[in-house]
């Protein structure tokens, strides 16, 4: 590039506060500038003058910065943040406030250990939001590699509660989102592409398998499944909408078909579905925590404390129900406080994940949809095994997000902190949309150098032509 055009770039950037609308900017008008000047040497310009003209009829870099500057600027979500960080927060004060009265029953939740985890939730929501998350799509084969070697360590070194290697779980709630930046890497690669993505999905579920967290393998196929259906729809592959669907469909329907042989086979899975509908069948043995969940729920009222008594149990409440500290905390705000209380929990964790989908469902970046899908659908999944488990029926142990566990909440606020990354920095990300194949033609149409020479600078009207014909106009006069 020459010279005069390379500085008038620079100067352009240097009033561009955001670093990461510079190279976006200075990409768009080294075109525009490398088509006026091509133009100028069509009419018989030397190369200095066309050059020189071209910058001209650009206008004053320093307004054109200004001007860019006030157009390209992150886009803040603190509604988003601060209902994430105030759920959090009941959360935590719902998990020391209620497991109090339970002083003899040695299941105290810490006020020091919560208070951390609130405090490391808030590092790392806050961490992930301000993190460029076109990163993690740049560097995908490192990112997936990654989380496979913690993934190994973790199996390796983390202690085993209850049969299941307990750090590990979380690192598997990490995979969806890992899935989702192996599946952009994929992209237009045809038919190899598509095959890598399926199989890159397999090393992820075998360290989920062996942990075994059952659960973080369902989050984990499923958010595959929709995110594979997306990459589908918009012909990600290049391969063709339809047979790209055909195959996705295909092999959901063979897995599907498998798990449905596993329990018409396995005496364990039937009698997991069994409990699952009937749980008196086995009130003392694997049904106990759903019957107990059921009778707690039985005495409870509409607002204050259940009622119970030795009918139910001759034991206390927080003798009775296991987990009332943590995967059945929704049974002891019932309990506790009633249904009203537990209904409005209930309705606003769902509620900012209904938000969360509306800013998602509204992003054009392909891979931010990505990202955020890769977070929303799993949050959505573990929120209706929770109730499910809260309820009495109980598939899947699972935690509310953002309301039980510390490590969980930590976890889940890291993860919703990247989605909002992604909302933050949509007037890049609506740049970025334009990938190859979308759009076939960009130019920039400056007004005539009579104008230019009377003072009216203008960048003048983008027209984009898109695939299927249509065009859209933008006027961006300084």
């Amino acid at each position: 590039m020459a010279e005069t055009m390379r500085e008038y770039l620079d100067t352009v950037q240097e009033q561009i506060r955001w670093k990461r609308a510079r190279p976006v900017v200075a990409r768009e008008l080294e075109q525009h500038l490398t088509d006026q000047r091509d133009a100028f040497l069509e009419e018989g310009d030397t190369p200095e003058a066309a050059e020189r003209l071209a910058v001209e009829e650009m206008g004053d870099p320093v307004s054109v910065g200004t001007e860019l500057d006030r157009v390209h600027r992150p886009k803040p979500q603190w509604g988003l943040l601060a209902a994430t960080m105030a759920l959090a927060l009941l959360g935590g004060f719902l998990r020391v406030w209620l497991t109090a009265s339970g002083a003899d029953t040695y299941e105290n939740i810490s006020p020091v250990f919560t208070t951390v985890a609130l405090l490391l939730g808030t590092v790392c929501l806050l961490g992930t939001y301000f993190l460029d998350y076109t990163w993690l799509t740049r560097h995908a084969r490192w990112v997936y590699i990654g989380a496979l070697v913690l993934g190994i360590l973790f199996l390796w070194l983390s202690p085993d509660i209850n049969h299941a290697s307990y750090y590990t779980r979380y690192v598997v709630l990490l995979y969806p989102t890992v899935y989702a930046v192996w599946l952009y890497h994929c992209r237009g690669k045809r038919w190899k592409g598509l095959l890598l993505a399926i199989l890159g999905g397999i090393p992820l579920t075998v360290i989920g398998l062996q942990a075994p967290y059952l659960l973080g393998v369902l989050l984990l196929m499923v958010t595959g499944f929709v995110l594979l259906l997306v990459a589908a729809g918009a012909d990600w592959f290049g391969v063709g909408r339809g047979k790209t669907a055909v195959v996705v469909l295909g092999i959901a329907a063979a897995m599907a078909g498998s798990a449905v042989w596993q329990v018409w086979k396995n005496g364990w899975y039937q009698g997991r579905l069994l409990r699952f509908l009937h749980p008196e069948l086995d009130p003392l043995g694997h049904g106990y925590q759903a019957m107990s969940v059921r009778k707690a729920l039985s005495v409870s009222r509409w607002l204050g404390e259940g009622a119970w008594s030795e009918a139910v149990s001759p034991y206390p409440y927080e003798w009775t129900v296991p987990a009332w500290d943590s995967d059945c905390l929704l049974t002891t705000v019932v309990y506790k406080l009633g249904w009203l209380p537990f209904l409005l929990l209930v309705m606003a964790v769902a509620g900012l994940l209904m938000w969360l989908l509306w800013k998602c469902l509204r992003q054009r970046n392909q891979a931010g949809r990505l990202v955020t899908l890769s977070v929303i659908v799993p949050l959505a999944l573990q929120t209706v095994f929770s109730v499910m488990q809260n309820l009495g029926y109980i598939l899947f142990s699972a935690t509310m997000p953002m309301v039980v566990g510390n490590l969980a909440t930590v976890v889940t606020m890291g993860l919703t902190g990247l989605a909002l990354s992604v909302f933050r920095e949509e007037p890049i990300a609506r740049e970025n949309s334009m990938e190859r194949g979308t759009v076939s033609h960009i130019r920039l149409s400056l007004r005539n150098e009579r104008d230019v020479q009377n003072g009216n600078h203008v960048l003048g009207v983008s027209l984009i032509i898109s695939r299927d014909g249509t065009k859209t106009a933008e006027n961006s006069s300084l």
